[in-house]
Order: structure tokens, then sequence, then C-alpha cells
């Protein structure tokens, strides 16, 4: 975990901010959950946390950086920050209505987002493809349709594969999908 921290402290307090703005997808698809609790896996400064705790649900915002963990605190009522190691952090068994995990990637992660769904609870899930040139690790990538099929026990509401600008303006691909766990 250290290493991951440092790394994204130093990115933070260097003044990376990413993106503003609550992910597309977020905004797009959000509505499909129940009010009620929400993951975000890898929130960062919180865009998407902020985005959602303004929107009614209570909202676990978990992170590595204890920098980004700190201004998580002061963003919302609504948001919980949880400053852990995202390969082994479990979430607790179906407490969310809502999931989401933007432009991150830890594949050990998968079947314990599924099992911390509620019945009809909503994942929405967005990050790279390989073939993104600014990324250097493959273990930070997804293959071509790895996604969809690591969620295949869930109803598939949307998935696409797609190029895309980053807010470095670096062209990149990403994945999306959308799906809701069955009863």
């Amino acid at each position: 975990m250290s290493i991951d921290r440092e790394r994204w402290n130093k990115k933070y307090s260097e003044g990376f901010i990413g993106e503003k703005e609550p992910s597309e997808i977020v905004v797009k698809y959000y509505n499909l959950s129940q009010i009620g609790n929400a993951l975000d896996i890898a929130a960062g400064l919180g865009r998407n946390s902020l985005f959602l705790a303004e929107r009614g649900f209570k909202v676990d915002a978990i992170d590595v950086s204890d920098f980004a963990v700190e201004k998580l605190k002061s963003l919302h009522p609504n948001i919980n920050p949880i400053h852990a190691d995202l390969k082994s952090y479990r979430p607790e068994a179906e407490k969310y209505e809502l999931i989401i995990n933007i432009n991150f990637l830890e594949r050990t992660l998968f079947p314990y987002i599924i099992e911390a769904l509620k019945p009809k609870g909503v994942l929405i899930f967005e990050t790279f493809l390989e073939g993104s040139p600014s990324k250097s690790s493959r273990d930070f990538l997804l293959r071509q349709n790895e996604l969809l099929y690591a969620f295949l026990q869930l109803n598939i509401i949307y998935y696409e594969e797609k190029d895309v600008y980053t807010c470095k303006g670096e062209q990149a691909r990403k994945a999306y999908l959308v799906a809701q766990k069955r009863c």
C-alpha cells in the first residue's frame, strides 16, 4: 500500500486534480439505483462521491491516498471517507444500492463488488483498456470484453468499449459497464 499511497499523495500534493466534473456514465445511470448506501471505489478527490451525496446517497468513499481522504472529509456530510489499500479491502456483503468504480482497476475486487451489492443494486464501472498509451502496466488495463465477462452474473444494462480523450488530452480506450444484481 505504501508505494501506491506515496505515489498518489505526491500527485495530489503537486496539484493533480484529474477531472472536475462527475463521470458522464455516473450522471447518466446513477438514477437506476434506489437512494441509499453507495460505494465509490478509488474515490480520489471525490468528484463522483460529491455528486452522489448531493443526491441523497450515503457514500463510502474509499481511496489509498490519505491526502485525498483528508480532502474528502470536508466535502459533504453524506460522504464517509475511508483510507484503505484497495488490494486487500473487502466491502461489506449486501450493503450497497450503488457501487461505482471509475478509472481504477483491481481485479481481485470483482467478486467482492458483486457480493457487496444489495439485490437490485447497481454497478457502474468505467476504466481503461489495453491500447491506452498513457498507462504503462498491463495490470491496470482491461483486455477486450474482460469487464463484460467479469460481471456476466449480473443483469447487464449497458456495455461499451470506445476511444476517448483523457483529462490530459491523451487518446485512450475505455470500457463502460452498467449492471444490476439479480434478486
